[in-house]
């Protein structure tokens, strides 16, 4: 597979993202090289049973991220692709015993190791599916976890967004969470940029109808909490692909935009996005928190400019091409130096 591992690295400890769902543990060969071991949900099941000794919980972390995440009894929480439940514990005191934990992992050795520790939790359930095709009930979820769970579904994340998204009750909340940097997180998926910046991924998290409130990106962890509007009611990825329609024949060049309620519906979240940091402001929150906000706000907007500026070349300026229409090339030049400033 040409998967390449620095010479340093333990071979029992070496294991790291290629392309897809896939996962890669390097072993050594005779010629003292490595090769990669068999992945996917094989290397998840052969390793859960050591998962633990190998990979060590920072209980100041994860109770940082309950405090972010600022869960109220009585809610019901899915832990998306809990593993061994490191974090089962924390999210079942948070709820309380009106509210319902539910560890959700394609592993089933997983699942079983997580069982073994807190099926005696009784506001804990246990379910083994995979996330991209398994059917969640519908606006079920105050909020939907996933700790350490990114990367693992990068190349699929806006499927999976999407089945998130529809799991979670309006004004519920999605978080994304590591306990570790992101540059941690990239070094160990092979140094790619899997885990992206907090302002990109929130950029497209609002994008697909969540309001980003918390995005942290530390020293020693990484977190973004989005809440789901209540009145959205579709869900726009920024990788979404657009079906291409084709500009109607006829002279005259007439601006014929086919992303207006793309356009309209991420503006509307952008102004959403742009009150609630007002509220943080009034609220005196620190700086940096407000200052990430921003930035996520200054990525959505370029993703809506680029979204219209598409939508201009692959519609209006083939219209004004075919009918000689030089101004209107002319105000796309201009507006591309705008742009690109």
């Amino acid at each position: 597979m040409g998967v390449q591992v620095p010479p340093t690295a333990p071979p029992e400890r070496s294991y790291r993202y290629a392309a897809g769902p896939f996962f890669y543990r390097h072993e050594s060969t005779p010629n003292g090289g490595y090769r990669p071991w068999i992945r996917n949900t094989l290397f998840f099941e052969n390793y859960a049973k050591h998962w633990d000794r190998d990979r060590k919980e920072s209980r100041e972390v994860l109770s940082e991220f309950l405090r972010l995440m600022a869960l109220k009894p009585g809610a019901a929480v899915l832990d998306a692709g809990c593993g061994t439940g490191v974090f089962l514990p924390y999210l079942a005191d948070a709820v309380g015993s009106d509210g319902t934990v539910e560890g959700f992992d394609y592993s089933q050795q997983m699942i079983d190791v997580a069982k073994e520790k807190f099926s005696s939790l009784p506001n804990v359930a246990f379910t083994t599916g995979d996330v991209l095709k398994y059917h969640f009930e519908g606006q079920r979820y105050d909020a939907v976890c996933c700790l350490n769970f990114y990367p693992h579904i990068a190349d699929h994340s806006r499927d999976v967004i999407r089945r998130l998204y529809d799991a979670i009750a309006p004004g519920g909340m999605l978080v994304i969470m590591h306990d570790m940097s992101r540059k941690a997180v990239n070094a160990i998926h092979g140094g790619a940029p899997i885990l992206p910046p907090v302002d990109i991924l929130g950029e497209k998290l609002i994008s697909a109808g969540f309001s980003v409130t918390v995005a942290m990106d530390t020293e020693s962890f990484y977190f973004i909490k989005a809440v789901k509007d209540a009145a959205a009611d579709d869900f726009v990825y920024d990788d979404d692909p657009s079906p291409a329609s084709v500009s109607k024949p006829g002279k005259g060049h007439h601006h014929h935009h086919a992303e207006t309620k793309r356009v309209m519906n991420r503006l509307s979240r952008i102004s959403g996005h742009i009150e609630a940091i007002k509220r943080m402001v009034e609220e005196e929150r620190d700086c940096s928190d407000v200052l990430v906000q921003l930035a996520a706000v200054h990525s959505a907007i370029a993703g809506v400019s680029r979204v219209i500026l598409k939508d201009h070349i692959d519609h209006c300026i083939v219209d004004a091409i075919r009918d000689d229409d030089e101004a209107a090339v002319e105000n796309l030049k201009k507006a591309i130096n705008t742009f690109v400033k």
